[in-house]
C-alpha cells in the first residue's frame, strides 16, 4: 500500500521536441494579454560546468557536454558515456540518467553467457515444459501454480480485456514466464526503474534477468560499485526505495488493479479512470507514482482534475511531467500548507489553499520571460482577484522573470526540490 507521500516519487528521459515544453506551457493558451511594452527573452544557451555541480558534471564512465540549450522551460543536456550518446531533457532527468549508467556499468561487469548456457542444459526441457503449457492450458496453470510464476497472475483474470501493456513493459510473455520478475528484482537491487525507457539500461536489464531466470544468477555482489541511487526518485539524492521496490517487484497488472481501486476509491469516473490507466504514455510505474501522490492528498477536492489531464499525454514525456507536477503538489499540501481543492489551468492544474491563494507548481529548470509564460502568469493573476499567488519552480528563473512575475504579484519559490520531495531514508 502507498499511503504515504514519503514514497511517493518518481524517476524516471528524453527529449522530444514540442513535447515537455509545450506540455508546461499548455497554459500559455489563454487569451489574455501580457502588459503592453513587455520585451521579452529568448533562450539562452548555458554552461554544463557553470549550471551543474561536480559530481554530476562528469565521472570515468560519462561527461556532460558543455553547451547546454534552454527552451525557456528547461535545459537539454547532451551525455557522451561508454555506452553511447543520451540525451537528458532536463536537470532531473539527467540526475537520472547519471544513476543508471552508474548501474549500467556495474551490470556490465557480470558475466551471464556460461551461466545461461550451463542453466539451459541442466533445466531446458523443464522449461519448454512449463511454457507449453501456459499456452495449451493456461487457465490451469493459473490455477495450479500456488507460488512462484503464480504469483505474477494475482487477480489476472480481473484485468484480461481491460488492461494495455505499454512500451514501457516487457513483452507479455516475458511477463507470463517470470523473467519480467527477475529483472524487476535485478532492478531493485540496483537502485534503477525497471519501466525505464532507457534502451541500453533495458538491455542490460533484459540479459541479467534472463540469466537469473534461467540459472539462478546472483548480482548482488556487483551493486556495491553503483554510484547512488537510482530508482524511481525525481532527483537521484531523494530516492523513495520502498515505493520504487514495490513497482520493480510487483506484476504490471497488479499495479493497474491496485491503482483501479484506488482511483476509485476517490469517487473517479470509471470511464476516465480506465482511459488513464490504459494510457501508454504512462508506464506502470508513471501511472503507480501519480496515483499514491493523489491518494496522499486526502481530502482536497477535485484530485480527479490530474486524471482528466493525464488523458492528454500523448507522450512519454508529457506523462512523466504531470506526475512530477502531482509529485510536487503532495509536497506542498503536506510540507507547505494544505490544499483545499484543484482547480484547471488551461490544460494543466493549479493548487488553491483555503484562503484562495493559488499555487502554480512547475518542474521546470530555468524560465525566462518570453510571450508564453506572460500570458499565463497574467491570466492566473486575474483569476486570482486579489488572492495571493505562489509560483514553486525546482531550479531558477531569470532577473526578468522574477521582476515582471513579481510585478503581477507573484511569490516565487526556487529551488523547490528540496522543500517539496520527500527525503531518502
Amino acid at each position: 500500500m502507498f499511503t504515504s507521500f514519503t514514497v511517493a516519487k518518481e524517476h524516471a528521459g528524453i527529449w522530444e521536441k514540442s513535447c515537455s515544453c509545450c506540455l508546461l506551457t499548455f497554459f500559455i493558451l489563454t487569451i489574455c494579454a501580457v502588459p503592453a511594452g513587455a520585451a521579452y527573452e529568448k533562450p539562452p544557451v548555458l554552461q554544463a560546468k557553470s549550471i551543474l555541480k561536480p559530481e554530476l558534471l562528469k565521472s570515468k564512465n560519462y561527461s556532460v557536454q558543455d553547451q547546454v540549450k534552454n527552451d525557456g522551460l528547461f535545459n537539454h543536456y547532451t551525455v557522451e558515456s561508454k555506452f553511447g550518446t543520451f540525451k537528458a531533457g532536463s536537470t532531473k532527468d539527467l540526475e537520472i540518467l547519471v544513476s543508471e549508467i552508474g548501474a549500467i556499468a556495474a551490470m556490465k561487469q557480470v558475466a551471464t553467457d556460461d551461466t545461461v548456457k550451463a542453466a539451459l542444459k541442466q533445466s531446458g526441457q523443464n522449461t519448454v515444459t512449463g511454457v507449453k503449457n501456459l499456452f495449451n492450458d493456461p487457465q490451469g496453470t493459473l490455477e495450479g501454480a500456488a507460488s512462484g510464476v503464480g504469483s505474477l497472475f494475482n487477480r489476472a483474470k480481473e484485468t484480461v480485456g481491460k488492461r494495455e501493456t505499454t512500451d514501457a513493459e516487457d513483452s507479455k510473455f516475458e511477463q507470463l514466464v517470470g523473467i519480467s520478475k527477475s529483472k524487476g528484482m535485478i532492478a531493485t537491487r540496483y537502485g534503477v526503474n525497471v519501466y525505464s525507457r532507457n534502451k541500453v539500461l533495458q538491455e542490460e536489464l533484459d540479459r541479467l534477468g534472463q540469466a537469473d531466470f534461467y540459472g539462478g544468477l546472483g548480482v548482488g555482489i556487483a551493486t556495491s560499485v553503483v554510484p547512488g541511487v537510482g530508482g524511481l526518485a525525481l532527483t537521484a539524492s531523494g530516492t523513495a526505495r520502498l515505493l520504487n521496490e514495490a513497482i520493480n517487484t510487483t506484476p504490471a497488472s497488479e499495479l493497474w488493479l491496485q491503482n483501479k481501486n484506488k482511483l476509485m476509491g476517490m469517487d473517479i469516473n470509471g470511464d476516465t479512470v480506465q482511459l488513464f490507466l490504459n494510457n501508454p504514455s504512462f508506464s506502470p510505474a508513471q501511472s503507480t507514482v501519480l496515483v499514491a501522490a493523489l491518494e496522499s492528498m486526502k481530502g482536497v477536492a477535485n484530485r480527479g482534475l490530474f486524471i482528466k489531464v493525464a488523458l492528454q499525454a500523448g507522450d512519454p514525456v508529457m506523462a512523466k511531467t504531470i506526475t512530477r507536477i502531482a509529485v510536487m503538489s503532495a509536497g506542498y499540501h503536506k510540507k507547505i500548507a494544505p490544499l483545499k481543492s484543484f482547480t484547471p489551468m488551461a490544460r494543466l492544474t493549479q493548487g488553491v489553499r483555503k484562503d484562495g491563494t493559488r499555487v502554480v507548481l512547475v518542474p521546470a529548470d530555468y524560465i525566462t520571460w518570453n510571450k508564453k509564460i506572460g500570458e499565463a502568469a497574467t491570466a492566473v493573476s486575474g483569476e486570482a482577484k486579489g488572492s495571493g499567488l505562489e509560483l514553486w519552480v525546482f531550479g531558477s528563473l531569470s532577473k526578468q522573470a522574477t521582476a515582471e512575475l513579481q510585478k503581477l504579484g507573484w511569490k516565487i519559490n526556487t529551488g523547490a526540490g528540496a522543500q517539496l520531495l520527500p527525503v531518502q531514508k
